[in-house]
């Protein structure tokens, strides 16, 4: 069983302050998007909230931050882990941000075999870049991890995490063309993202139209 959470806890300072969650891609927030995304790999999705106390979207479980305790998207991550523990005894934990509408479906099935021995982590990858924040975990590794670490203004680096904990990567260079880990975080990177999106749409129209054309014939 896995467990997924999606990490929206961050206050979009680049973005004017605007949630990411928020935003929309192709007249869909971008939540949506990964959301959609995990169902079909996750028994549960969970919403990593930060700070705030609110639901984010109301038929999903919002986990905020632990209060006085360590902060950044770490918090985050031992929030999500916990509920995990405590309501599905046992899964994986696979987590995403919230800004990452392309994330590839089949990526739990091609990670939780890397899971085996001293590897604790699968971190996804394309090329020569790490996206650590999108990642599988075993949960009550990263627990036991993360609470022996004290508050500090900021970190833990989830990177150095990774390391403590055991961690492989998971490139998809070599089967996607383009970045399937591609996120926002400035309004460029929105923008890039929804060309992208107008390429997909108009090459499956395209598809669809040669289809019905071979068919005719």
């Amino acid at each position: 069983m896995i467990v997924g959470i999606i990490l929206a806890g961050g206050e979009g300072r680049r973005l004017g302050g605007m949630r990411k969650a928020h935003l929309r891609l192709g007249n869909r927030p971008l939540i949506d998007w990964v959301s959609g995304a995990l169902e079909p790999q996750c028994a549960h999705i969970v919403i990593s909230s930060g700070s705030r106390r609110d639901a984010l979207v109301p038929d999903l479980v919002s986990v905020p931050d632990a209060e006085d305790g360590i902060t950044g998207p770490a918090a985050g991550l031992l929030a999500g882990a916990l509920w995990a523990r405590e309501h599905a005894s046992g899964s994986l934990m696979l987590s995403v941000s919230v800004d990452t509408p392309f994330w590839p479906q089949d990526f739990a099935a091609r990670a939780t075999p890397l899971l085996t021995g001293e590897t604790h982590c699968v971190v996804s990858a394309f090329g020569d870049r790490d996206y650590p924040t999108n990642a599988l975990w075993r949960p009550d590794s990263l627990i036991g991890h993360l609470a022996a670490i004290p508050p500090a203004p900021r970190g833990p680096r989830i990177r150095d995490v990774q390391a403590a904990l055991g961690v492989r990567r998971l490139d998809y260079a070599p089967v996607n063309a383009q970045n399937p880990f591609a996120g926002v975080n400035e309004l460029g990177d929105l923008l890039a993202l929804s060309r992208r999106l107008m390429d997909m749409e108009a090459s499956m129209a395209n598809g669809g139209l040669a289809s019905a054309t071979k068919l005719a014939r």
